[in-house]
């Protein structure tokens, strides 16, 4: 998993929660870094995982819910960096461009990332279902960067997730536009 990720889940873990509580829990893992992450580097998802427990454990939050807010908090991050994209009119032709547009550029900038794969099939104007497929299992990080994506283009649509394998490591989406 990249560094950035790392980097900007510790960020947004220090404002939401604050150091003190990051920093305890972050003292009880055995990270192979020490907690130090370089933005393009590659390191295991599984410190991650255990930052994530450690930092529920001592704050009281579940990890779902701080994966959600995470995702949202991510899409912003994401949406300000420098990368020529496509452009999308609404959330659902940003979506189907992700897999090619969006994380193409990101392999560009980090030829190592493994990103998770996305397929979707539009059902009309307003329903796209999106499929979600990653060994990593972050479908609760990947709904949170939904929920970031219908805010940032100022769009209500309703998510229904259906778990198609156990752990979030293959996810259906279906997006429901009002």
């Amino acid at each position: 998993m990249l560094g950035f990720i790392f980097r900007e889940f510790f960020e947004f873990a220090n404002d939401r929660l604050g150091s003190s509580a990051v920093d305890a829990a972050l003292s009880r893992c055995q990270l192979s870094t020490g907690g130090k992450y370089v933005n393009g580097g590659e390191y295991p998802p599984t410190e991650l995982v255990q930052a994530l427990g450690e930092i529920c454990r001592e704050t009281g939050h579940q990890s779902r819910d701080l994966l959600l807010q995470f995702g949202e908090y991510l899409f912003t991050t994401l949406g300000n960096m420098p990368m020529p994209l496509p452009p999308t009119n609404d959330s659902f032709e940003f979506l189907e461009a992700v897999q090619e547009g969006f994380h193409g550029e990101i392999r560009t900038m980090f030829p190592g990332a493994k990103l998770p794969d996305l397929t979707h099939e539009r059902r009309g104007p307003h329903e796209l279902v999106l499929e979600y497929r990653s060994r990593l299992g972050l479908a609760d990080l990947a709904e949170g960067l939904l929920i970031g994506c219908f805010r940032a283009y100022h769009e209500n649509v309703a998510i229904e997730r259906e778990d198609l394998e156990p752990g979030g490591k293959h996810v259906r989406f279906t997006l429901k536009r009002s």
